[in-house]
């Protein structure tokens, strides 16, 4: 630990503009090397001692998706166009729960480990960043699910669907933004879990997670692709089934929302850091 603290800190001393360029850019792929090692700590402690391992990260998604796909397909008689409705719902869980998992893990993830901050220092962002990244190998799983999903269901899709994969890197700028506003408040207030679990509960059912938005009237419609979340995933599956973005005011406004969510809970993380050695 103590040759870690020093690689991240070293000593001050007078050195030129050269070497501390050098010395900044070791110090940020040394950020970069504890926040994957963090990230793998992090799955290997959510799976470990378990039956199923990994495997659950497909269990998860498709026991979800086969209730939602009976209260909403059948029971509600969802309309979702040409494209069948659990191949729609996967889509749209898919993503929904790397955004909403990433959150909730990076929400305790501070106060959660007040031990490890005890014994060496390092920029705290870290923890909330490793958390959100841990969330990929989940992800990974739910893309295998989706994908096996289109297939059974012979649904085409565009090669315009490779442009989902920069739009997920604006989805986790989005999702990191969240996390790092959560995860400092939840230091001040340990209530936020809480607060924060409704709040997605919420945050899903006004995203066009489980419904197509085209069934609605234009102003509902317009509220809700508001949403930079309800943007983004109505992005991601005209992508992948439609060929083209339909909506496209919609999706520049989630990147600015995405930019914003990301400088202002940075920000406020930022700003509550120092107060963390004093409440934990």
């Amino acid at each position: 630990m103590a040759a870690l603290e020093h690689q991240l800190n070293p000593t001050p001393r007078t050195e030129s503009r050269g070497q501390r360029a050098v010395r900044r850019v070791q110090s940020i792929l040394l950020w970069m090397q504890l926040t994957r090692n963090l990230a793998v700590r992090d799955v290997e402690t959510r799976y470990k001692h378990s039956l199923l391992g990994l495997y659950w990260a497909i269990i998860n998604p498709l026991v979800t998706a086969a209730i939602f796909s009976f209260l909403f397909g059948v029971v509600f008689h969802a309309v979702t166009g040409s494209i069948p409705y659990v191949v729609f719902l996967v889509t749209g869980l898919t993503f929904w729960n790397f955004f909403a998992n990433g959150v909730m893990s990076a929400t305790g993830c501070i106060a959660g480990s007040a031990g490890l901050l005890a014994k060496i220092y390092f920029p705290r962002v870290v923890l909330p960043t490793a958390s959100v990244f841990a969330r990929m190998i989940d992800l990974l799983f739910s893309l295998i699910v989706l994908v096996a999903v289109i297939l059974i269901y012979r649904v085409p899709i565009h090669w315009s669907a490779l442009w989902v994969i920069p739009l997920l890197g604006v989805q986790v700028i989005f999702t990191l933004g969240i996390a790092y506003l959560f995860a400092s408040l939840n230091v001040l207030y340990r209530d936020m879990t809480q607060l924060v679990g409704l709040l997605l509960m919420v945050w899903m059912y006004m995203s066009p997670v489980m419904y197509a938005t085209t069934t609605l009237n234009g102003t509902l419609q317009g509220i809700l692709l508001m949403n930079p979340m309800g943007g983004m995933l109505q992005a991601m599956r005209d992508l992948i089934f439609v060929g083209h973005v339909t909506d496209m005011p919609f999706l520049w406004s989630a990147f600015a929302w995405s930019a914003f969510a990301f400088l202002a809970g940075l920000s406020v993380f930022k700003r509550i850091e120092p107060l963390f050695a004093e409440v934990m």
